[in-house]
């Protein structure tokens, strides 16, 4: 037996729903069956789905997406048809992740760990890092990073990491050298104001984090891209459409964006208008 639900209508080009689901079950005494109506018919509306990040000082970014009443059917692991197209998503989420925490943290100074010797083992290149930020927090407990690993031509390891603020820097060499023996130690901020520096990183260490998704070796390891400090609160938030903005949800995210950092930059729509991501930079 079936029973129809009015059609729900909450975000812009959603088709009608469809009919609620109906399961049947006997009362347990040998009786008719009682209809029961499945909960996640009531779940499973279609709507928009919207975030905001907001990092202060101008900083901040809007993301939307139409999320339908049937979701696709998950497959196995690797056993997807659009297995590229998979990962160059993962890279995209990755990037959006490292861009996150970045901003959340101020990061503005590039420090990078270098060997003397030609590093090609990836797994001891892991170790040697884990043992190098254990030392740091022996002096500086809540010393904050974002590490990403790059291989040069000749095969070797190094590390990028953005940090926060100014860095001692003998000390952060003494922690290297007792661990690598040999090696050295850089630290620089790029060029620019606070927040040109902080995008700069995020252009930085976004290429090289793409760059390891296309190393075999990482690839092979299942290897995490990039390393971070633990317990970096990113200030995210989900905000209702309002009911007068359902025909209108492109207009809303930028009056949002424009009201929380002043400005709207770069801005991607996909071409049915049912995904999208806009910043306050350029």
């Amino acid at each position: 037996m079936e029973s129809k639900k009015e059609p729900s209508a909450t975000a812009v080009g959603m088709q009608d729903a469809s009919p609620a689901r109906i399961a049947e079950r006997t009362d347990g005494r040998g009786g008719a069956a009682v209809p029961r109506l499945e909960k996640r018919t009531l779940l499973n509306e279609a709507h928009y789905r919207v975030s905001l990040t907001d990092y202060g000082n101008g900083l901040a970014e809007i993301g939307w997406s139409f999320v339908p009443v049937l979701r696709p059917i998950a497959v196995g692991k690797g056993e997807s048809d659009f297995r590229d197209l998979n990962e160059q998503r993962a890279v995209r989420r990755a990037r959006s992740r490292l861009r996150k925490l970045i901003l959340t943290t101020k990061a503005d100074h590039l420090l990078t760990l270098t060997y003397r010797s030609n590093q090609e083992d990836f797994t001891q290149a892991s170790s040697d890092l884990t043992k190098f930020i254990r030392r740091v927090r022996q002096h500086h407990p809540k010393w904050l990073f974002i590490a990403v690993a790059e291989r040069q031509k000749r095969g070797a390891w190094h590390w990028h990491l953005a940090v926060p603020g100014r860095q001692d820097v003998n000390l952060l060499r003494a922690c290297w050298h007792k661990v690598v023996g040999e090696g050295n130690i850089d630290v620089s901020a790029p060029r620019g104001n606070e927040m040109q520096r902080q995008l700069r990183l995020v252009a930085y260490l976004g290429k090289y984090l793409a760059k390891g998704f296309d190393d075999s070796e990482t690839r092979r390891l299942n290897a995490r891209r990039f390393r971070s400090s633990l317990g970096i609160a990113v200030p995210f938030e989900t905000i209702d459409l309002p009911e007068e903005y359902r025909l209108d949800v492109i207009q809303f995210m930028f009056k949002y964006l424009k009201q929380t950092a002043g400005n709207v930059g770069f801005v991607w729509r996909s071409k049915d208008d049912r995904a999208g991501w806009a910043c306050s930079w350029s």
